[in-house]
């Protein structure tokens, strides 16, 4: 796996309707990738593993079922594989933050 080939395409940090937030991740490689054992981590370190298989340029959308893990002041993203090896990472500022918007990268 090498970097860029599994992106951070978006985040929902607040929703209007109290649903989880959630990052959507695309995969710009020629094959089909199992996540299981990845990790989405932010900046305070918190680790949310993730599973599944994302198809070769497909988005998975992931919800993130622990409350308040992004920050609405601004965070860091960080896409890590089963290795604990980053594979990608992203940041937003508190004025990108909108309810019920998508954050794109």
């Amino acid at each position: 796996m090498e970097s860029g080939d599994i992106r951070i395409a978006g985040v929902v940090v607040l929703t209007e309707d109290g649903s989880s937030e959630t990052v959507t991740l695309l995969n710009a490689s020629n094959r089909a990738v199992d996540l299981t054992g990845w990790g989405i981590v932010n900046k305070a370190k918190q680790k949310y593993k993730i599973h599944g298989i994302i198809e070769s340029g497909q988005f998975m959308s992931i919800p993130i079922t622990e409350p308040a893990f992004f920050r609405d002041k601004g965070d860091i993203i960080t896409l890590l594989d089963r290795n604990g090896l980053k594979i990608a990472g992203v940041s937003y500022t508190k004025q990108q933050v909108k309810p019920g918007w998508t954050i794109l990268f």
